[in-house]
C-alpha cells in the first residue's frame, strides 16, 4: 500500500482552499494509514533534504517555492489536474496583491468542480422575492415535516403564514428545487444555488436586504450562544480591499466544502457578509471634509 492521495486520502486536493490545511490532513491521515509515513519518508519522496520542512510549512514558518510545489506533487502523487490545482492553490495562498489571489482563483474555481451549482435564470426571480423561501428549501430536507404548513411555517424565525409556506414549497417543486419523494421526504436537487446577472441587481438586492436586517434583529434577540455577529473597522487601500474581497470569495468556498459534506443538519443558518466603506476617500480632494 502506498501514500497515493487519490485511493488513500479521503479528501482530494481539490476540495481544499488552504493548502496548508491540506498537507496537515493529509500527513495526519497517511500517517494513520501507513505505518512506514513519516515526515522523512516524505522529504524522500518529494527529493528534499530536510525533514521537518513539511512540518515548517504546514505550521506556516515556511513558503513553497514553484520548484518545491513541483516536489510536493511529486510525493504526494498528484494528477495532471492535481497538480494544476496544487500549484495554484499554494500561489492563490501566498499571493501578495489580489490581481495575483484573482488569476489564481479563478483557476481554483474552474477545476474545482465539487460543488454543483444551480444558476437560476431571469425567470426564477420569485425564488429570492420573499427571504423565506430560501430558507424553506434548507428546512423541508432536513426533517419529515409531512406536508404540515402551519408546523413548517412556526419554525421560520420570524415566523410566516401557512400560506406563504405552502406557496413557498409549491415554488421550489416547480422550478425543480426540491423533490418530494414516495415517504414525504424532500431533497434538494442541488446542493448549492447561485444568481446570474439578470436577477442579481433586482430580487437578490432585495433578498440580501431583508436577511441584513433580520441580523439585526438576531443581535437584540438571540442569545450569544447560538449566534455570532462581529464586526470590524480598519484603514484599508484600495489593493488591499480588492484582496480580502478575493479572501471572502475563497472563504464562501471553504462554506460550501463544509456544508456539502454532510448530511445531518438540524437547523437553518444565514450568513452574510457585509463590507463597505464608512468614511470617503482621501485619495480623492473632492471627498475631504475640507474640500
Amino acid at each position: 500500500m502506498g501514500n497515493d492521495i487519490t485511493t488513500m486520502s479521503k479528501k482530494r486536493v481539490t476540495e481544499y482552499i488552504d493548502y496548508r490545511l491540506y498537507l496537515k490532513e493529509y500527513y495526519e491521515h497517511e500517517r494513520e494509514h501507513t505505518h512506514y509515513f513519516s515526515h522523512r519518508y516524505f522529504a524522500q519522496a518529494a527529493g528534499i533534504s530536510s525533514s521537518s520542512f513539511l512540518s515548517r510549512v504546514i505550521a506556516g514558518k515556511r513558503n513553497l517555492t514553484r520548484q518545491m510545489v513541483e516536489k510536493f506533487s511529486v510525493a504526494l502523487k498528484h494528477s495532471e489536474k492535481e497538480k494544476i490545482y496544487f500549484k495554484n492553490l499554494v500561489l492563490f495562498n501566498q499571493a501578495k496583491t489580489a490581481g495575483e489571489k484573482s488569476e489564481h482563483y479563478a483557476v481554483l474555481r474552474s477545476l474545482k468542480g465539487i460543488v454543483r451549482e444551480t444558476t437560476l435564470q431571469g425567470a426564477e426571480y420569485d425564488y429570492f422575492s420573499n427571504w423565506y423561501t430560501p430558507v424553506i428549501r434548507e428546512l423541508i430536507c432536513i426533517f419529515p415535516f409531512n406536508d404540515n404548513f402551519i408546523k413548517i411555517a412556526q419554525m421560520i424565525q420570524p415566523a410566516i403564514s401557512a400560506p406563504q409556506a405552502r406557496k413557498a414549497v409549491a415554488l421550489l417543486l416547480k422550478l425543480g428545487l426540491v423533490e418530494r419523494q414516495d415517504d414525504g421526504m424532500y431533497t434538494q436537487t442541488e446542493k448549492s444555488i447561485v444568481a446570474d446577472s439578470q436577477i442579481k441587481s433586482i430580487a437578490v438586492r432585495s433578498y440580501v436586504d431583508s436577511m441584513l436586517k433580520h441580523s439585526i434583529e438576531a443581535l437584540h434577540s438571540m442569545d450569544k450562544s447560538i449566534r455570532h455577529i462581529s464586526s470590524m473597522t480598519m484603514g484599508l487601500s484600495q489593493e488591499q480591499y480588492k484582496t480580502l474581497v478575493v479572501e471572502l470569495e475563497s472563504f464562501k468556498e471553504r462554506v460550501k466544502e463544509i456544508v456539502t459534506q454532510y448530511d445531518d443538519a438540524s437547523q437553518v443558518y444565514e450568513l452574510n457578509f457585509a463590507f463597505f466603506p464608512v468614511s470617503h476617500s482621501i485619495n480623492n480632494s473632492k471627498d475631504r471634509p475640507d474640500a
